[in-house]
């Protein structure tokens, strides 16, 4: 006697060469965002509002809107910090927390695995319509700031970022689509 068992849809596996070819495919992103900061010696989170726009190959820039002003322009090696005391620019290669937050979105909204894999041990899990990349830091300089950073998204649109720093302290950006068409 012969048997047939109906077994549900299974879904193909999903990876980040998936992942990183679906990002890879988007020049230029704008959002709106809502950073909140839990700093180990504060009572209360710091939170901050604005938008964050990426243009391909590696400018990413940052517009704080609340509670105070303050623009960020970072290209290539360079962060430029605009706020009412003036301008200064910072080499990335000198704060390392910085730098793997920046290296952390810059190589995921442009989808370079590459990069990812050579700074970061690399986890994915989840489906294309829910995501969520996990980056331990690989030298060793590095992951003694920065324990873990966090990426999830939806398709090609990253919807929250999660940095935690070995000190206790953490940085969660949630980040709403389409905001800003300029």
């Amino acid at each position: 006697m012969l048997v047939l068992v109906a077994m549900p849809h299974v879904a193909l596996a999903f990876d980040l060469a998936e992942l990183m070819a679906m990002l890879g495919q988007v020049s230029e992103s704008s959002v709106a965002f809502v950073e909140t900061k839990y700093v180990s010696t504060l009572n209360t989170p710091l939170v901050r509002r604005g938008t964050m726009r990426f243009i391909r190959p590696d400018q990413l820039q940052m517009r704080v809107e609340t509670p105070y002003f303050e623009r960020m322009d970072i290209a290539g090696g360079v962060l430029t910090i605009e706020n009412r005391r003036g301008i200064r620019q910072i080499d990335l290669d000198g704060q390392p927390s910085v730098a793997a937050w920046v290296a952390s979105i810059r190589a995921t909204l442009k989808g370079d695995a590459a990069s990812l894999s050579r700074l970061f041990n690399v986890a994915l899990t989840g489906q294309a319509a829910r995501w969520s990349l996990s980056l331990a830091p690989r030298e060793p300089g590095l992951s003694g700031v920065i324990q873990r950073i966090s990426i999830d998204g939806t398709l090609a649109r990253l919807t929250r970022i999660e940095v935690d720093e070995r000190m206790g302290d953490r940085t969660v950006l949630v980040i709403v689509p389409d905001v800003d068409k300029r």
